[in-house]
Order: structure tokens, then sequence, then C-alpha cells
């Protein structure tokens, strides 16, 4: 009986620890595969305002540069994100360029500004295997692309990600847009990039919503928004799902004011929104910002945030 008892006690302390051992395994497992787990990272357009403008205290850039500094961080998890593809308007080529080097300097493509503006440090990292890719992806697509290890990172680029992240801490991929400024190119740009949104990389398009550089010297404070319908269009595509969204945008030059808003083939700051809203997905996406530039030029931006 003794023996029996024992053996029974032997038993039920094998099986407690079995037990135990099988419980942490099964923790273990479910707890690294949350940890594994990676969140989809949006698709975001910004305005980037006018050189170093936003960065200077400018008083005429006070709501772009709040906005970038104090809000971005709001909508967009950064610490989430594996690496950002940014796609800037301030790089046209004839095929799809991204950067594609472990470090890029900076590149200073505005003039005419104080010294200290061409000082400016921002040293993320690039990511050669992102880049290389992004490049096998667009090639996958039809879409002609190729790798560029030399040239700097523009103030599209800079310029706002001083003040969305100035810790520099997430690398960076910039990427060109067309210089044909198509559309319907450039939504399908997006559509390819899109993918990599569920890796937890963000993709951020870097223009102005509205870019007219004579009517930035001729109208400030007016007294009048003069791009009140193109935005108001801007606002129904972007808000509307994948299929609409892309009818529209593909016809924006022939809405009501877009042609005083984007002149003819000087269209390339609204080039990035129209990647960007290409990898929106299928759902609507958010505007997220709306502000008057000295009262008379409307600037809006959108993210969306889920990917079906």
């Amino acid at each position: 009986m003794l023996i029996l008892n024992t053996f029974t006690i032997l038993v039920q302390v094998v099986f407690i620890v079995f037990m135990s051992l099988l419980s942490m395994n099964i923790l273990r497992y479910f707890t690294g595969s949350v940890k594994n787990m990676v969140a989809i990272a949006p698709a975001v357009f910004v305005n980037h305002g006018g050189g170093p403008m936003p960065l200077l205290g400018d008083k005429d850039s006070k709501g772009l540069t709040e906005f970038l500094r104090d809000e971005v961080k709001k909508h967009v998890n950064l610490k989430e994100l594996k690496a950002i593809i940014l796609v800037t308007a301030h790089w046209e080529e004839d095929k799809v360029t991204i950067s594609s080097a472990k470090h890029h300097d900076l590149y200073f493509d505005y003039y005419g500004f104080p010294p200290e503006t061409y000082k400016y440090r921002y040293d993320a990292p690039g990511d050669p295997e992102l880049a290389q890719r992004i490049h096998t992806e667009l090639t996958k697509a039809g879409i002609d692309s190729k790798l560029d290890p030399k040239r700097g990172w523009d103030h599209g680029v800079f310029v706002p990600m001083m003040l969305i992240n100035p810790s520099a801490d997430i690398p960076i991929v910039q990427i060109s847009v067309l210089t044909n400024q198509n559309p319907e190119q450039h939504y399908n740009i997006g559509k390819t990039l899109s993918r990599f949104r569920k890796e937890g990389i963000a993709i951020i398009g870097s223009g102005m919503s509205y870019h007219n550089m004579r009517e930035f010297r001729n109208s400030r404070n007016s007294g009048r928004v003069v791009n009140k319908d193109f935005d108001a269009f801007l606002n129904e595509a972007c808000t509307s799902s994948d299929e609409k969204r892309k009818e529209l945008l593909s016809v924006w030059d022939k809405q009501p004011g877009a042609l005083e808003s984007h002149p003819p083939r000087a269209a390339e700051h609204l080039m990035p929104l129209i990647v960007i809203a290409g990898a929106g997905g299928d759902e609507p996406g958010e505007r997220i910002f709306n502000w008057d530039l000295t009262g008379s030029f409307r600037l809006s931006g959108f993210i969306w945030r889920n990917l079906s």
C-alpha cells in the first residue's frame, strides 16, 4: 500500500510538472506570436511647405509646422514602423528611381535661404535591401524602375521628416515621381507599393495639394481661398473607395480649378498624393489636415490606415 501511494504521488507530481511546462510553452507560443505580429502601416500624404520655411518658425507656415511636428505622430505610431518609403515631389525621373545606399547626404534643392538652412542634418539610415525589393516588385508589376545609391535626400524628404521624426531612427527609402505626370501610372505605382504596408513599412507622399508658384506670389492674403473647388474635389476623391478614387484621380486635370491649382506640366507636387491614394487599399481615406496658407491656399493631407 505504501508503494502504491508513493507511486500515485509521483504520478501526480509528474503530471503537475508536465502540465506546468505545457502551459508555459503554450503561453510562450502565443505571446511570441503576438510579439511577432506586425501592424499594418499607414499610407499618408503630407504637404511639405515652401523650401525650409516650416523649419524656420515662419509665421505663415505655423499651421503646417504644427501639423508635421505635433499631429502626424497622433495618426502614425512611429515606434511600430520598420521603415518608411517616401515619395517626393522634388525628384522627377523618366522611370521610377529608388534611393539605395546605406546612407544618403542631404540635397539642398532650394535657393536664397539663410546659411543655417544649408547645414541641416538628417542622419536616418537608408535600406539597400528594401530598395532592391521595391525595385523587384515594381519590375514584376511591369513598372520600369532603377536604383540610385548617389542622389541625396531632397527637402521633400528631410524638411517634413525633421519635424515628424527628429530622432532619425527609422530607415528611409526615397522614391521619385515620373516626369510624365501620368495619374494612372502613379496610382499603379502606389498599388504595387501597398504590399509593403503589411510589413510595417509606412508609405509617405510628400508634396503639396495646391502648388501654383505664380499665385503663391500674387494672391497671398487675398481674403479668399483660390482653390476651394479643387480642394473639395481632392477630398471627395481621397475619401472614396478604391475604384471610384482611381477613376476620379485619373481625370484630376478636368476638374474645376485643377489647372489653376497645378498648372499644365507642373503637377509634380500632386503626384505623390496620387501614389499614396493608390497605396491606400480598398477603403476610403481620411482627411487629417485642412488648413489655409496665408488664408488663400487650402492644403489638405490624407491617411489610409487599413489595407484590404
